[in-house]
């Protein structure tokens, strides 16, 4: 009987050592939740600085977003933005017709850390909104943005309006 509860100890062991391992990979994956969910909460998101150029077949749309990450969460990388712009002009909006995407960067974000990313758009001269509101000195922007962000566990998406003003093209 010594060698039968010499192997019923052994598999109690084994057992408690996989709950035990189980147990630790269950609560870092919820450590890892909650903390992306606060910082989905806080993450902010911001144009810099937004200009138009002109250039020979239209006008090129730069824009310079701000991704800061406020929480204590460091497994949080920005990964990808993607950006609609809609003029806002004669009490309501226009879709300028472009989509701005980026390849996937996995740049982490650290707590507190400010991460730039800049974009261009181009815009062929057939578009009516800009021939129309070109010649001002300031034009109303609302930024329709998807930022998808990685952790070593999953990815998301959050979606947000960002509203700008830009400088007229020079």
């Amino acid at each position: 009987m010594s060698k039968g509860n010499g192997r019923i100890k052994l598999l109690a062991y084994l057992f408690a050592a996989t709950i035990a391992i189980s147990s630790g990979l269950l609560s870092l994956n919820v450590f890892d939740y909650v903390g992306l969910l606060n910082s989905l909460k806080k993450i902010d998101v911001h144009v810099d600085d937004m200009g138009i150029t002109p250039v020979d077949d239209g006008v090129q749309i730069t824009i310079i977003f701000v991704i800061t990450n406020p929480t204590r969460y460091s497994r949080l990388k920005f990964s990808s933005l993607q950006c609609q712009l809609y003029l806002i002009a004669d009490g309501g909006e226009e879709f300028i017709g472009v989509t701005a995407y980026s390849p996937p960067s996995n740049k982490p974000l650290m707590p507190n850390e400010e991460k730039s990313y800049t974009t261009t758009l181009s815009i062929k001269s057939a578009n009516q909104y800009l021939s129309t509101y070109g010649p001002t000195s300031e034009l109303q922007w609302r930024i329709r943005c998807v930022i998808q962000l990685v952790t070593p566990i999953r990815k998301c998406y959050q979606t947000m309006n960002i509203y700008a003003t830009s400088a007229g093209p020079t």
